[in-house]
């Protein structure tokens, strides 16, 4: 069945729903038809689907300005605010619910309301109480009550009162202040301003300005505020006043002026000193030093108007100095001793000697001791001359054995030693003073509060020398004991505490004890005395009685020769005999028998002369064994006790000189003394020397155990001694040694030090002389002839190489030797000669050149090669040769081609192998191992053909291979087998010569010039540079200036510096503190060009002028009445307010403006302009920089013709503008340059600053 529409089914009897799909929209019913539908739509929609909303606000029903919104099948009104209603048709009161408070009025408006407040109120709803205690209406700390539009002060404990606590109360009005002070009004008080010299609340109190006692010298102080003293006194006015109240007057005894009497007046203002006298002041007198006239004449008398005539006539004797006096207008004469006289007139001598060992016992008064407790401070002295030789002795000892007081040489040094039994030991010593040398020597003792060791010496000031040490505790009057005093010397019990604890052997003189005087006249002369009158002296070693070198030594009664060993006796006269073992190649020995023990320590010492490196020296021992051996071995000494162990002595004795060897042995340690020094050798079995024991020396009778030791000792022997004992080889006649060794046997040994005739075989050649040498021989060979035995010819004797040329001796012959100029062209070649046996295993070359690249040596024998080169500046090195395959190669890192001369040595690392390591020395540097490894260069004896300077133009110095040198000279015939020689014929140029590349003088302002062979470099001298020397340094790059302007000059610079700095480099700050004008003991600060003063208390002021009195209300303060201008900053002091000034500014109120300008630091004509804290330079159109300093053309970069050629019209015009705008912008730079302004802006404004941050607009670009 085909269905209707509508229908569906088998038979079409369905009807289909056709709202199944819900086409009605928005909540509408959908009502299903006969193949269709129709939709009912809720209210506010329409549409076949209901899908249209209906717009309810498309009738604007909302007024005034409401805002309608649509909503489902009716609208809304939003009102704006002040109105409400369906349709916001209906205006709305604000001021219903009555917002404004306080009694305000509400004003209605649209939208809003507004409250007009009452007075007293403010606010929105005028909720808010006016507080009119804001604007602080109550001065003086007076208390603000607020109150409804109003307010009300508290003035209450203020001190002030008034509606608003402006009106002082006056708390002066009762007159509280004394003593005619100011009554200054507080606040709720007052203060008194006191005049000076009063003090307190109410200035009642009289300040005693006497209380300090101020015035000096004993002066009388008298206040100024005693009002009994006015109309009373002559210093001070008839009438009193409180103004001059304050301070004193000081009453000055005679010879005093001053404030404070102070002064001392000067009598010797007036001159009262005649005769060119020297006037000293003294108080309120003078005192004149006279001085003897050109004539003459010696002036006296109190002002030196008194010719004295005391010393016309008068008695003084032995060379004494008179000197002239006048007292009581009566003149007369002192004499002045010379050392070794006494008395008033220098007739008695105080000269005594102790010719040997010996004391005097001198008992001193009683009254002495009695006078000397009164005397004061000083206890005990003792002063005397001496003189000795002798470095060890007492000069005099004071007291017995527990209490004493000495004094003593020991080796050479003074020592004063004092005890007391009450005390302990002081000891004090004049170290590093030798005074045994024979002469005077002046010395004193004094004991008081220290114990004063005094000796006049020429090497310590003013000629004294001073130790001083502490006296003992508890140490006061001199005991009883140092009345007992000798001199020269002591009894044993006291000499033991001294460290000499000797008697004196000398003379002595000027001896005073407590400043009494010793004198020879009351000691004990005779032959039982060991005191002789004067002083007799024998320089014994004036006529050097000591031979051989001995030294002298002078022991005041004789003399005593020191000997230096071999020699000996009295005078070193005796040598001891030396002994020749083996002369002629003999056997010689000899042999003794101890006599006594040496035990294990022992001295053993010898001199040695001898040429053979072996042989048995000495040995001490049993019939079995030796215990002791002494031995040459290859030329050292050796020393053995048993066979495993040995020591060696270090130094070579067989050098045909004498040595003197000492050896010691101690506890088995071995060690040498050699001059003053002690080298211990090593350590041994420790054997003791037994007496009985054989001593050998040279060898042993039996020659089996001789060879044992290297056979027989050949040489000489002298002054053997074994600690003490001496071994005499000889019989000595009219002579004898103690302590000798017996002989027992003496085999060919020859008295003294005998050489072989080492000439007897004739050994010299060549016509030379032979010349015996202890056991050896020396050759005087003919001029031309040199060696051993004159077997060398000496070539260059006979001057055989031709001018030019140096002749250098070679084994076997010479060679002529000449550096040698070439040019890349031309080369040479040198092959050897067939003779040449030698290893060549090493190469040097000198040379100098400019040539990036060159042979200097080449050589090629088939795969074997050779070449020395420059490459690219550097030196190369190629070896190949030997069974090696690798070779040798080098490149220096440094370039050669300077024109300077270079050396290179090259050598094989180990000559006699088949190939080796090479090493390479350029230019004396450290030998370099090169990689690699080569054989030798022997491939070049097989008439290999040898190439140097190929492509070379520069100098060839000594070209040598194998230690053969390849000369330059001309086709020579030499002497020697081993030769290279030139196979070339070409001549070579000897010499090394480039081009006169000084002979121009090139060097500038006194440079000097330097061949470098075809260059050069020129030496400036100071204060230029450049290649020619042509520029001056500029000394001021460095700024050497530290506060100051460098001007440069040649080699130098000047400094011109700023105000208040000196010094080269203007870096010493002026101490204007010199000159300074600070008052009443102010103290100078220096500054920069100025100086301030810091004021003592009482004082103020820029000069510390002022005095501050005790009115602090006068003086300034911070918080009131002071302003510190130009930013400084104000402190507070105790005398008021001061300003501390910034840089720039100065003056108590910072008010000067220090002028920087002055002096001008603008150089090249720039103008100055001063401001605050800095300056700015003005300057000239050429010139820029801080100080108008730099040079700066402004056409400079401007003058380049080809470029404005280049350009057309439209190009110049172009350029002008450029000008034009460049011109401006140097202008506008210019007034900002050579400033030290720290701103730009504070020159220019904001306009320069906005150039350098912002683009310009078009229009001002244009200006």
């Amino acid at each position: 069945c085909i269905c209707q529409p509508g229908f569906t089914g088998a038979n079409c009897r369905d009807n289909i729903d056709e709202c199944a799909s819900n086409p009605c929209q928005n909540g509408a019913i959908c009502r299903d038809r006969v193949n269709e539908y129709s939709c009912f739509c809720v209210p506010g929609f329409q549409g076949y689907n209901c899908e249209i909303d209906i717009n309810e606000c498309a009738s604007r029903p909302c007024k005034n300005n409401g805002t309608c919104l649509n909503e489902m099948d009716h609208y809304l009104c939003k009102c704006v605010p002040g109105y409400t209603g369906m349709n916001c048709d209906a205006e709305i009161d604000e001021c219903d619910s009555d917002p404004c408070q306080n009694g305000a009025l509400c004003n209605d408006h649209v939208g809003f309301y507004t409250c007009t407040c009452a007075p007293g109120y403010q606010g929105t709803h005028c909720e808010v109480d006016i507080n009119e205690c804001v604007s602080q209406p109550c001065q003086h700390n007076g208390t603000c009550h607020d109150l409804i539009n109003s307010y009300r002060c508290d003035c209450s404990d203020t001190g002030f009162e008034g509606d608003h606590c402006e009106l002082d109360i006056l708390e002066c009005a009762s007159e509280p202040c004394l003593n005619s002070a100011t009554c200054v009004e507080g606040i709720k008080n007052y203060s008194c301003a006191c005049w000076p010299g009063y003090t307190g609340q109410h200035c009642e109190e009289d300040v005693d300005e006497c209380a300090t006692e101020p015035c000096h010298n004993g002066g009388v102080c008298f206040e100024r505020s005693n009002q009994a003293y006015y109309g009373t006194r002559p210093d001070f006015p008839s009438n009193f006043s409180y103004s001059q109240a304050a301070g004193f007057l000081c009453w000055c005894q005679p010879g005093f002026a001053g404030v404070e009497c102070a002064v001392n007046i000067n009598e010797c203002e007036e001159g009262p000193c005649k005769n060119g006298a020297v006037c000293e002041d003294g108080i309120a007198d003078y005192t004149c030093h006279c001085v003897p006239s050109q004539d003459g004449i010696i002036w006296g008398g109190k002002n030196c108007s008194v010719k004295l005539t005391g010393c016309q006539t008068h008695d003084c004797q032995n060379e004494a100095l008179c000197i002239p006096t006048y007292q009581a207008e009566s003149h007369g004469h002192l004499c002045q001793c010379q050392p070794g006289f006494y008395d008033a007139t220098c007739s008695t001598p105080t000269t005594f000697s102790f010719a040997s060992r010996g004391y005097l016992l001198i008992e001193l008064p009683v009254n002495n001791q009695s006078r000397r407790d009164v005397a004061g401070d000083q206890l005990a002295s003792v002063s005397l001359r001496f003189r000795t030789t002798l470095p060890s002795a007492m000069l005099f000892y004071r007291g017995h054995e527990a209490e004493y007081l000495f004094l003593e040489l020991f080796d050479g040094i003074l020592h004063a030693g004092l005890k007391r039994e009450d005390a302990g030991y002081t000891l004090t010593t004049l170290e590093g003073l030798r005074v045994d040398d024979g002469q005077w020597h002046k010395v004193e003792v004094v004991l008081h509060s220290t114990v004063q060791l005094k000796l006049w010496h020429d090497s310590c000031d003013a000629g004294v020398c001073l130790q001083s040490s502490p006296l003992p505790q508890g140490a006061a009057l001199i005991p009883h004991a140092f009345l007992n005093m000798y001199v020269g010397g002591a009894e044993d019990p006291m000499a033991n505490n001294t460290r000499s604890q000797q008697g004196f052997v000398g003379c002595l003189e000027d001896f005073q004890v407590d400043a009494e005087a010793v004198l020879p006249m009351d000691l004990p002369v005779g032959e039982s005395s060991p005191v002789k009158l004067g002083c007799d002296r024998t320089e014994w070693c004036l006529s050097q009685p000591c031979f051989h070198g001995g030294l002298c030594v002078d022991l005041w009664a004789t003399f005593r020769c020191d000997c230096s060993r071999p020699y000996g006796g009295p005078a070193c006269s005796y040598e001891h005999p030396a002994a020749t073992f083996g002369l002629e190649n003999s056997t010689s020995f000899a042999s003794f028998s101890l006599s006594d023990s040496l035990g294990p320590n022992f001295n053993i010492s010898f001199f040695i002369r001898s040429r053979k490196p072996n042989g048995l020296l000495l040995q001490i021992g049993n019939e079995t064994d030796p215990c002791l051996t002494i031995y040459l071995k290859n030329g050292k000494l050796k020393i053995e006790m048993v066979s495993t162990d040995t020591v060696t002595f270090p130094e070579n004795l067989v050098d045909g000189r004498r040595h003197l060897v000492a050896l010691s042995f101690q506890g088995g340690i071995v060690g040498a003394h050699r001059s003053d020094t002690y080298l211990e050798l090593g350590q041994l079995l420790a054997r003791p020397l037994l007496a009985g024991y054989e001593v050998y020396i040279g060898g042993h009778p039996n020659p089996d155990s001789a060879d044992l030791w290297g056979g027989y000792f050949k040489g000489c022997l002298q002054d053997i001694q074994l600690n003490s004992h001496q071994i005499q080889f000889f019989q000595v006649e009219n002579y004898s040694l103690p302590q000798e060794l017996n002989r027992t046997q003496n085999g060919n040994l020859v008295n003294g030090c005998i050489s072989d005739n080492t000439c007897k075989s004739e050994p010299c050649q060549n016509g030379g002389r032979c010349i015996v040498t202890w056991n050896d021989f020396h050759c005087s060979c003919p001029a031309n002839f040199t060696g051993k035995f004159c077997e060398e010819r000496v070539w260059c004797e006979s001057d055989p190489c031709p001018e030019a040329t140096t002749c250098i001796d070679v084994l076997a012959g010479y060679v002529c030797l000449a550096n040698a100029t070439f040019n890349s062209y031309a080369a040479v070649e040198f092959t050897t000669n067939t003779s040449v046996t030698r290893t060549l295993s090493s190469l040097h070359i000198d040379f100098r050149t400019r040539d990036e690249d060159a042979v200097l040596l080449r050589a090629v024998e088939e795969v074997d090669s050779l070449q020395i080169g420059i490459k690219n500046s550097s030196l190369l090195i190629d070896i190949r040769s030997g069974n090696s395959i690798e070779g040798v190669s080098f490149l220096s890192q440094k370039s050669v081609t300077d024109g300077a001369w270079h050396t290179i040595s090259v050598s094989m690392e180990e000559p006699s192998a088949l190939s080796s390591r090479w090493l390479v020395r350029l230019d004396g540097s450290v030998n370099m191992t090169l990689q690699g490894n080569a054989g030798n260069l022997d491939f070049l004896k097989n008439n290999a053909l040898i190439v140097l300077a190929e492509n070379f133009t520069g100098c060839l110095g000594q070209v040598k291979i194998g230690g053969i040198y390849l000369p330059f000279t001309a086709h020579l015939s030499y002497p020697q087998p081993e030769q290279f020689q030139q196979s070339s014929r070409r001549t070579i140029q000897l010499g090394c010569t480039g081009a006169d590349v000084c002979a121009s003088s090139p060097c500038l302002n006194a440079g000097t010039c330097e061949d470098l062979f075809n260059s050069f470099s020129c030496a400036c001298s100071a204060g230029w540079g450049g290649l020619l020397c042509e520029s001056n340094i500029d000394d001021c790059q460095s700024s050497p200036c530290v506060h100051g302007d460098c001007v440069d000059e040649v080699a130098d610079f000047q400094c011109e510096c700023f105000r208040g700095f000196i010094g080269k480099k203007c870096d010493i700050n002026v101490d204007d503190c010199v000159r300074h004008q600070c008052l009443n003991g102010a103290t100078c600060v220096d500054g920069v060009y100025g100086y301030s003063c810091k004021c003592p208390p009482q004082y103020s002021g820029p000069r510390c002028d002022y005095l501050v009195l005790a009115l602090p209300f006068l003086w300034p303060s911070c918080a009131a009445n002071f302003t510190c201008l130009n930013g400084g900053k104000c402190i507070s002091e105790s005398w008021g307010a001061n300003c501390t000034c910034k840089p720039g500014f100065t003056g108590r109120n910072c008010q000067i403006n220090i002028n920087k300008c002055d002096p001008n630091p603008c150089q090249n004509g720039g103008t100055c302009q001063d401001s605050e804290n800095k300056y700015e330079c003005l300057c000239s159109a050429s010139y820029t920089g801080e100080r108008c300093d730099i040079n700066q053309p402004l056409w400079a970069h401007l003058s380049n013709s080809s470029v404005v050629g280049a350009v057309g019209a439209a190009g110049a015009a172009l350029l002008l503008a450029v000008v034009a705008v460049t011109a401006i912008a140097m202008k506008r730079r210019r007034a900002t340059q050579g400033t030290y302004s720290p701103s730009r802006q504070e020159k220019d404004g904001a306009r320069v600053e906005m150039w350098n941050v912002i683009k310009m607009p078009p229009t001002e670009r244009l200006i």
